[in-house]
């Protein structure tokens, strides 16, 4: 399988919307975005405010998943008002088979250039939990609240290091930019 990772960018916001179905996890139960108007931040204007950072996974020709983050003054996942909100999905047909971890991983490379940390908003008894926790997420105490489709979710918080004094690093260069030269602009 051929995979390729790229920017999310604001003229891609029909993508965030698509991805958010998947997020929501309204491709099992059939549910539309329009039932529920407070998940509408989470896409809407994709892009369009500073912060908005993105990155998604092209797989056999077609996005196979994708992770963004939002700074939200609503947000289900509100921590304080510099903490910016992961949402993230990967496509049923794409899951277990690393394709989560190389997308959040990318993602948390361009995201922790900008902000020291970042939360998430999940449901109680996701199966995405584990790999949240495997990939730094905590599980904030006390944090239970009830989610748009009106379920118990929690909140978890991924806190980045530090950065040392800069030293060069030339694999994690090569690596920044040949994920930067796959960018494509569309033709």
């Amino acid at each position: 399988m051929e995979k390729e990772l790229y920017f999310l960018r604001s003229s891609e916001q029909y993508l965030a919307k698509e991805l958010l179905l998947y997020a929501a996890n309204f491709d099992e139960t059939k549910k539309s975005l329009e039932e529920y108007p407070s998940l509408e931040q989470y896409h809407r204007e994709y892009g369009a405010f500073n912060g908005d950072i993105g990155v998604y996974l092209i797989a056999d020709k077609k996005a196979a998943g994708g992770a963004w983050v939002r700074l939200l003054a609503n947000g289900f996942a509100l921590v304080d008002h510099d903490t910016p909100e992961l949402i993230f999905a990967v496509m049923p047909e794409y899951r277990n088979q690393g394709i989560g971890t190389l997308i959040l991983q990318q993602l948390f490379i361009e995201v922790a250039k900008l902000y020291p940390q970042i939360s998430l908003s999940v449901k109680k008894d996701s199966r995405a939990i584990a790999l949240f926790e495997r990939l730094g997420f905590m599980v904030l105490e006390d944090s239970e609240h009830p989610n748009a489709q009106a379920e118990t979710a929690i909140k978890m918080l991924k806190v980045f290091e530090k950065a040392a004094a800069p030293k060069e690093d030339k694999s994690k260069k090569l690596e920044e930019e040949c994920f930067r030269k796959s960018f494509r602009a569309p033709y």
